[in-house]
């Protein structure tokens, strides 16, 4: 009895193999495919990052923004807005100043001495 158990075991087996083609294809990654999926991967944690910041949580609670469904909107969101969002994240500037704020400014330290000094 063993042996036929045995025996319709390997004949199914056969079967399967035969029905069931193990077909695969190795092929070489790209170093560009491998540096965009770490850039976008790291661009999501920069935006979770930002996020986890407890003055950035103190400014969605301010306006009535919910930390957490803030957090679920950006595990929503697409690789490309993702990358649009981190770009114009980089692109502002340290500390909030621009170059206006700087030459106003100067401007009104400029009034002041002016009229100091007169």
């Amino acid at each position: 009895m063993k042996n036929e158990f045995v025996r319709s075991i390997c004949r199914m087996l056969i079967v399967c193999i035969g029905a069931f083609p193990f077909s695969t294809h190795a092929g070489m990654i790209g170093a560009d495919k491998v540096l965009s999926v770490t850039q976008e991967q790291g661009a999501r944690d920069k935006l979770r990052g930002l996020i986890g910041r407890s003055e950035v949580r103190d400014q969605f609670v301010s306006i009535g923004i919910d930390p957490s469904i803030a957090e679920e909107r950006v595990s929503a969101m697409t690789d490309a807005e993702i990358a649009n969002i981190a770009g114009k994240i980089d692109q502002l500037p340290a500390g909030g100043l621009s170059g206006w704020a700087v030459l106003a400014t100067l401007a009104i330290v400029g009034l002041i001495w002016y009229y100091w000094v007169k």
